[in-house]
């Protein structure tokens, strides 16, 4: 019997918390991608149809408190799953508080954006089935409004979305349109709408989803005919759409390319090794890069050889690594290296993370600064603040704060048969932030160069779940990406965000990995030859950037403002 009392106070609760953990489920490494079409019709059934309960002091929670609640438990159960890799920090720091920490606070920080929903949800966008003999009711009377709904939920959502990726430096890791990175029909329309968009299309079939399943069940319980669904319709002309227009986007060719040969080089250095300080590692480890590259470019013709995010131990403007690089790697042939590496100013008052592109000699040398740190792991916030908390906190991990650079002038490179094409050069996470990698976009040939170095992270998803949200880059802007990281993953992804050549005559997987394993955590290389779009267009969201997204977040937020001057109003008008 206490069970049966119980009941209507847990399942909402139970609801979010399964939404969370089927949303995780949806990403690498699991990465069952069609469930997110249905992935959170558990947490919109507990705020649409749950009823809020009595505080301690006897009185209602309010509604959107409820939703917050509700919405808060999904994301605590979504990031938790998701960012299991986060532990890691445990092994870096050396001590499970560290990886306790790092693996709570950024989920709990996250789940604030799932609560913002919920309280969205549970009001605003709340869907209340109305009984057939409401006044002015019509067969499609509960279809429209079920679209109303979905579309104002699917603008919350994609709205929130938007915040979380610049909101306090931002982190928009694994939105809801990433979950669908392996299907290439459906992420296309990203080129226009990115994947804060595609993520509103999937809230809204979210929506209609549960409204139709709800509706069903009714209709059959009254024994009468189905009633017209044309939000299941709509929903489904949606979807059907998007995959035209993907299908359209995919099988469509450049009229001319480009062609570069291409290597790729992953050494797989343990962090542990790759920052011991000592010499023998660091001889290990240039000798390694450099073993790997002669073997391609002594051998065949190579335009590109592109090692990981701060290859080589120093820095570039230290004499010894200029002198290595002159002497011993780059004579070899002529070939172009484009390698993350440190750099530092006069004095070492300013050190960089960065890109270099070099041909022949360090005389040639190109270089692009990391504009988007990341905090905690390239510098600490408020070090220099009257009360430097996490200064004491980090200190001791993170010496001295890396600074930002500030340009978006793509780099040049020239292949062996004398044609330019456009770098934009992208470190680490760089190439998870759309706003940011669309600001190098310019006319004519280009290619997205991402380094990166993983392995602070192990043997995790982390990886995997970088490189799928990497692709919505090369989707966005119609350009392909070359990645190399440390510890993987290192690949070739095409314009339309495939990891596949297209061109070749049986499927090759771009990808450096154990092909009997699959694993991409190893030591290896890749080279294939790559070809780059000579006239590639400037696509809307190149353009304008989240403007699709912006406007929708900016709906949701005017009817938060009209509801709450509404209760304002109404809270006045009964006393």
């Amino acid at each position: 019997m206490s069970n049966r009392k119980n009941f209507p106070k847990l399942w909402p609760h139970a609801a979010a918390l399964m939404s969370g953990v089927e949303l995780a489920f949806c990403f690498p490494t699991w990465n069952v991608g069609n469930l997110v079409w249905v992935a959170l019709t558990p947490l919109l059934a507990a705020l649409w149809f749950s009823e809020p309960q009595k505080s301690k002091k006897g009185k209602t929670i309010p509604r959107w408190r409820h939703g917050f609640l509700l919405g808060y438990i999904a994301g605590l159960g979504f990031f938790l799953t998701n960012l299991w890799w986060l532990w890691s920090m445990a092994k870096v720091a050396e001590s499970f508080w560290a990886g306790l920490a790092s693996w709570i606070a950024l989920p709990a920080y996250l789940a604030l954006y799932f609560g913002a929903f919920g309280a969205f949800a549970a009001t605003v966008g709340r869907w209340i089935l109305k009984e057939p003999s409401t006044e002015k009711f019509t067969a499609l009377a509960p279809s429209l409004d079920v679209l109303r709904i979905a579309a104002l939920n699917g603008a919350a959502w994609c709205g929130l979305e938007l915040m979380r990726g610049w909101f306090m430096t931002g982190f928009g890791w694994n939105g809801l349109g990433v979950a669908l990175h392996e299907y290439l029909m459906l992420i296309q329309i990203a080129d226009i709408i990115g994947v804060t968009g595609l993520s509103a299309i999937i809230m809204f079939v979210n929506c209609i989803a549960l409204a139709t399943v709800v509706r069903l069940v009714r209709e059959f319980q009254e024994r009468k005919r189905m009633r017209p669904h044309l939000d299941f319709a709509a929903g489904m002309a949606v979807i059907i759409g998007v995959f035209l227009y993907g299908l359209q986007a995919v099988t469509s060719r450049p009229e001319k390319t480009i062609d570069i040969r291409t290597a790729i080089i992953q050494l797989n250095t343990p962090i542990d090794e790759k920052f011991a300080g000592d010499s023998a590692s660091a001889s290990k480890i240039a000798w390694g890069y450099t073993e790997m590259t002669h073997m391609f470019v002594e051998n065949s013709e190579i335009d590109l050889v592109l090692w990981p995010e701060t290859a080589l131990p120093g820095r570039f403007t230290f004499p010894g690594i200029q002198k290595f690089l002159n002497e011993t790697v780059l004579p070899a042939a002529n070939f172009t290296l484009i390698t993350g590496m440190e750099e530092e100013t006069l004095g070492g008052k300013k050190i960089f993370n960065s890109i270099s592109l070099l041909n022949g000699s360090t005389e040639t040398f190109q270089s692009h600064k990391k504009i988007h740190l990341v905090p905690f792991g390239e510098y600490i916030p408020f070090r220099e603040s009257p009360f430097p908390v996490f200064e004491w906190m980090f200190g001791g991990i993170i010496a001295k704060d890396f600074t930002p650079g500030d340009s978006y002038e793509p780099l040049t490179l020239t292949t062996l048969k004398d044609e330019k094409i456009g770098i934009v050069p992208l470190v680490c996470f760089e190439d998870t932030i759309p706003d940011h990698a669309r600001r190098f976009v310019r006319e004519g040939p280009q290619l997205l160069i991402t380094v990166t170095n993983n392995g602070w992270f192990f043997e995790t998803a982390n990886s995997h779940q970088h490189v799928a949200n990497a692709k919505f880059r090369c989707v966005e802007l119609k350009r392909p990406m070359v990645r190399a990281g440390n510890t993987g993953v290192s690949c070739i992804i095409d314009e339309n965000g495939n990891l596949y050549d297209r061109y070749a005559e049986s499927e090759f997987l771009r990808v450096v990995r154990d092909e009997v394993t699959d694993s991409t955590f190893i030591r290896g290389s890749i080279t294939t030859k790559l070809k780059i779009p000579a006239n590639p267009p400037i696509t809307f969201f190149a353009k304008h950037g989240n403007l699709f997204s912006k406007i929708l977040g900016g709906v949701a937020l005017i009817f938060v403002i009209v509801a709450v001057v509404r209760a304002q109003v109404a809270k006045k008008a009964s006393r």
